[in-house]
């Protein structure tokens, strides 16, 4: 999975550095992007951690029907979460840029891509909390072939058109971002350890004995 990941981040980078007709315009508001983006992305990390931490922990203590509620709770603050984070970015973004770079020409690339990974936010708040969750139950598997499904998605979309603009490029990483985030609520929601029909099915079997 982190391979998969990895080869995600490298792609990127390259298409985005690879553009090269506006004489390194692009690569230069790319890293800004990047930076900018970073600020926020900490604390999904964090969110990650604590759902890897927490969820497991609750569910060897006080069951599954508990263990459920607190990953429904952390989902929810995630999507808060990534939606404030979302908007802290769009809003701060045109008094940011100017602390980066004095070129007119790259403030004016760096504000489309910036837009669109404040977008990121919004969708990544449940994606990491949907990993974390995963992490911490061990469905290590089901984690790396989403990744891996994922990853193929991601470089499709660099090899189009999209990957020949910076614009393109945040959006093909804004489409395999909310790929991962469906995926992973349909695996939370339907077929993991805390599905609501697992609970249900381990509900009805201890009534039954």
């Amino acid at each position: 999975r982190q391979i998969a990941i990895n080869l995600c981040t490298i792609a990127s980078s390259r298409y985005a550095l690879g553009i090269g007709k506006d004489g390194g315009i692009s690569a230069a508001a790319y890293g800004i992007v990047m930076q900018i983006y970073t600020i926020g992305f900490v604390v999904h990390v964090a969110m990650q951690g604590a759902a890897a931490a927490i969820i497991p922990s609750e569910l060897a203590k006080s069951g599954d029907r508990k263990a459920q509620n607190v990953a429904d709770r952390l989902f929810g603050w995630s999507m808060l979460t990534g939606l404030t984070l979302g908007l802290l970015q769009y809003f701060a973004v045109p008094h940011l840029i100017p602390l980066f770079t004095t070129l007119p020409a790259v403030q004016e690339a760096v504000r489309k891509p910036a837009a669109i990974s404040a977008i990121l936010h919004v969708v990544n708040g449940p994606r990491f909390v949907g990993e974390g969750q995963m992490i911490g139950l061990k469905s290590f598997r089901e984690l790396t072939a989403i990744t891996c499904v994922g990853m193929c998605i991601l470089l499709g979309l660099l090899k189009s058109s999209l990957g020949k603009s910076l614009e393109g490029v945040m959006i093909s990483n804004l489409i395999f971002c909310s790929y991962q985030t469906v995926a992973l609520l349909i695996h939370y929601f339907m077929f993991g350890k805390l599905s609501r029909k697992r609970i249900q099915q381990h509900t009805n079997d201890a009534k039954s004995q």
